[in-house]
């Protein structure tokens, strides 16, 4: 007797397990659903899919109003149904109501929802997606009237419309760390130089010692909202919003902005969740790299001086001279008006040769 009870026993859990997978597999699923979380674009939800385990309705017996009782989508939205073949069911908001941006939807079946076969969902299903929230797709700068000693003008647009006054308080400004390559001179040529001023590389290593510090920097940089910019390069429009710097920001620098994870929209409550940033790398601090090449170089072959900066041909035709140092120095003669540079030639640059500031061609076996 206690034997055959205990077989009982042993035999249950299994007939629990067997009934309860096939109450599974006789039970009406969804398959998929879409969109979910996030989405890149208003599009995205331009259609809300439902894919279920088996058929819905009946092939060829499709109701041209299609009703569809057991979705549910909060906060509402107006639209319509249709079937694609027999299990998907697709709504479709009113194009002529577009969904707003940040906002999120929560999509509802009910266990209602019945298969032609009679079969009906064990449980409710829940999904959600939100429209996009507020995300920065470009930042451009310059500085106000083109020079370096002036503050930066930045501006931001984002993927929808915002309000200025609503961004501002999610926006900050800070110097990034970055690396940097020092020029530097060789024991000749600062022998050189320090015939030609004997101060001159002194102020070159503090110009050194300033511009690392720059680069090592990590202090805010302050920013205002602003509307004085150039409208005419930057259009404005319901997506940009336009700051300047109010702190010094000096060549060399990186400035790293950073758009936190509040960022509110007008169209809804949504917001991004995560910090977005984006870093302006201020124009390089002006130094020479020198020629590229330095020794043994071929009298025709293009050898620029390599600046680190764009500088005009008249500007640096004006601030070269050249020393024929091969046996005792002699300052080489150059043209008073440099040579045309020929059609199509940019006057602005940061490689010229010795010819575009009026020289002649280097002869072979000459320093």
């Amino acid at each position: 007797m206690k034997r055959a009870a205990l077989v009982f026993l042993s035999i249950l859990p299994l007939a629990i397990t067997v009934e309860a997978g096939q109450t599974a597999r006789s039970a009406l699923t969804v398959v998929s659903s879409a969109p979910q979380g996030e989405i890149a674009s208003l599009a995205e939800a331009n259609e809300i899919r439902i894919v279920f385990s088996e058929p819905m309705v009946a092939l060829g017996r499709i109701p041209s109003v299609v009703r569809a009782p057991f979705f549910r989508i909060s906060p509402t939205v107006n639209g319509t149904f249709r079937w694609s073949g027999t299990t998907i069911l697709i709504f479709t908001p009113d194009p002529r109501r577009p969904l707003p941006f940040a906002t999120t939807y929560e999509i509802t079946i009910d266990a209602s929802a019945t298969a032609t076969s009679g079969r009906k969902l064990v449980r409710p299903l829940t999904f959600r997606f939100t429209t996009p929230t507020v995300k920065l797709l470009e930042t451009k700068w310059y500085r106000r009237d083109g020079k370096v000693t002036n503050s930066i003008v930045l501006l931001m647009r984002f993927n929808q419309p915002v309000r200025p006054a609503d961004v501002a308080p999610h926006v900050t400004a800070a110097l990034q760390p970055h690396d940097w390559v020092t020029p530097v001179f060789t024991p000749e040529e600062q022998a050189r130089l320090r015939t030609i001023d004997a101060q001159a590389l002194d102020r070159f290593n503090a110009k050194v010692s300033a511009t690392r510090a720059i680069a090592a920097a990590t202090s805010p940089v302050d920013l205002r909202l602003t509307a004085d910019w150039d409208r005419k390069a930057h259009p404005p429009g319901r997506d940009l919003v336009v700051f300047e710097t109010t702190s010094a920001v000096k060549p060399e620098s990186w400035v790293r902005l950073s758009v936190d994870g509040a960022v509110p929209s007008p169209a809804g409550s949504a917001t991004p969740g995560k910090e977005q940033t984006f870093t302006v790398q201020a124009e390089p601090a002006f130094f020479i790299d020198g020629f590229d090449c330095h020794a043994e170089c071929e009298p025709d072959r293009w050898n620029p001086v390599k600046l680190r900066n764009d500088v005009s041909v008249k500007a640096f035709a004006a601030a070269t001279r050249a020393t024929d140092l091969t046996a005792r120095p002699a300052a080489v003669a150059k043209q008073p008006v440099p040579p045309s540079r020929g059609e199509g030639a940019i006057e602005e640059a940061r490689n010229f040769t010795l010819e575009d500031a009026g020289f002649g061609p280097q002869p072979p076996v000459t320093k």
